[in-house]
Parts: C-alpha cells; sequence; structure tokens
C-alpha cells in the first residue's frame, strides 16, 4: 500500500468534507468518505487510516530514539538523568535514566521489562525498530527493585542475572510508581510480589540493619514475610482454600443461641 503522509489535521479536514457531502446529498457516511479519500488520492478511506498510523508511529519512534539518545549521552557524561515518556510515543509511558555510574536503561514499567542503553561505560546498539513506522522495541529482561538493588534477568549474556546496587533507585522508584498502572499496583500489594521468607541469613541482615532481633522472630512466629521493596512486614495473604476453609470451620461450630 502506497505510503501518504497524513496529519491529524488531514484526517479531520476530509472527515469534515464527507459530512459536508452528506448534508447536501445524502448517502452512506462510509461511502462519502471511500469518496473524499479518493479525490484526495488515496485508494479508499482505510488507505487514509492506515496512512495516518503509520505516521504517528513514525513519529513516536522518532521521539524515542531522540530520548534514548539523550539518556546515553548524560551516561557518558557521569550524569544521573531520568525522563519519562508522554503520549507523543504512542506507547509506554516508558521510562528512561542514567546512573551516572556507567549504565542506563529504558524501562517499561506495565510489564517490568528492560532495555539497557549504555553498560558499563560503553553505548549499546539500541534494540528499536529500524522501520520509521513501526514502533517496536526489543526488551532484554524482566527487572525489580528490590530495596537497594536493581535485579535484572537479561538474555544478553553480558548483562545475565544479576542484582546491581548504587543505582539512584530514591529517585526511580517514586517515577516508577507514578507511572505503573492500577493493576499493577493492586497485584503488587495483594500478591506479595517480592516478599521473602524469615530464614535466619534474612533475620541476621535485618538485625544489622537495625531491626530487633526479638521482633523479628515474632514476625516469623505470626507467619509475616519480609517485602525489600518496601522494607517492611507483610501480613500472611489469605487463600481462596483458607477461607473455604473457615467457612467450614464456622458451620462445624454449635450454635450460639
Amino acid at each position: 500500500m502506497r505510503y501518504i503522509p497524513t496529519s491529524d489535521a488531514r484526517v479531520e479536514q476530509l472527515r469534515k468534507l464527507a459530512k459536508k457531502l452528506q448534508r447536501k446529498g445524502g448517502g452512506k457516511h462510509s461511502d462519502l468518505l471511500d469518496k473524499v479519500a479518493k479525490q484526495a488520492n488515496y485508494d479508499h478511506w482505510h488507505h487514509v487510516v492506515e496512512c495516518h498510523g503509520r505516521g504517528a508511529a513514525a513519529s513516536g519512534m522518532s521521539t524515542l530514539w531522540r530520548e534514548c539518545e539523550a539518556i546515553a549521552a548524560a551516561e557518558l557524561r557521569g550524569e544521573s538523568k531520568m525522563i519519562v515518556t508522554g503520549p507523543e510515543i504512542g506507547a509506554g509511558p516508558f521510562v528512561l535514566f542514567s546512573t551516572g555510574i556507567g549504565d542506563a536503561w529504558l524501562l517499561d514499567p506495565s510489564e517490568q521489562l528492560g532495555m539497557c542503553l549504555v553498560w558499563q561505560g560503553s553505548k549499546r546498539k539500541l534494540a528499536l525498530s529500524e522501520d520509521p513506522s513501526k514502533l517496536e522495541l526489543g526488551f532484554e529482561g524482566h527487572y525489580e527493585l528490590l530495596g537497594k538493588f536493581f535485579s535484572i534477568q537479561s538474555h544478553d549474556e553480558d548483562i545475565g542475572e544479576r542484582a546491581i546496587a548504587g543505582y539512584p533507585l530514591d529517585e526511580l522508584r517514586p517515577v516508577l510508581e507514578e507511572v505503573k498502572p492500577v493493576d499493577i499496583k493492586f497485584a503488587e500489594i495483594f500478591g506479595q510480589f517480592d516478599a521473602v521468607e524469615l530464614t535466619p541469613d534474612v533475620i541476621a541482615t535485618l538485625v544489622r540493619q537495625g531491626w530487633s532481633e526479638e521482633t523479628l522472630l515474632q514476625a516469623k512466629k505470626d507467619g509475616h514475610r519480609y517485602s525489600p521493596s518496601r522494607n517492611s512486614m507483610l501480613l500472611p495473604v489469605m487463600s481462596s482454600d483458607d477461607e473455604d476453609l473457615g467457612e467450614e470451620e464456622d458451620e462445624d461450630q454449635p450454635s450460639a443461641r
């Protein structure tokens, strides 16, 4: 299909022409859209829509390329910087950040996916679509913010699976939280996605950080788990099986009357 650069204003102009024809002589709106499209050198109205979509994708990809280049350049200067993409990208929002210690990343908070832009002081080839009309990103793996560590599970052999300290997570965490979809937030709260058992090693580590050993042992006894991202204890999650069991126990109890 031939590509014709098509702006928002051009689409709106053609829509208005179709409405004007409909007011004058009537006819099906879809037929009139095809008519004005052909008069404007398009094959049909769907051709208009396709060209408009490709133009929007190209603009979004161009903007994202510039943002990635800006963050990579900041990292190579040793600067810590953060960018949140806007609706002009056509996807996302994405969060880009440079660490100031040799690494820079592009993150997709909705899927917790990461793409490395600079690794250990070396700029990497951007894993973005070479077709400017397609917004396609080659994320390398999943990330999590666990306490003071940026945890990444990357299929890239140079990076692999590791927990990295020293990133500006105090600044990054609230930014990610702000743009994270509501359903992900609820899943993290109720699913206790990063909670760990209070093993002797975990307890010993927390005691060194200032926690009371007595409090931790009681929390372990009560079935609590520790969340590194929140630095707090989480109550045990009640499953549907627990609820069903509770209902059965209630039914077995003699009436209070």
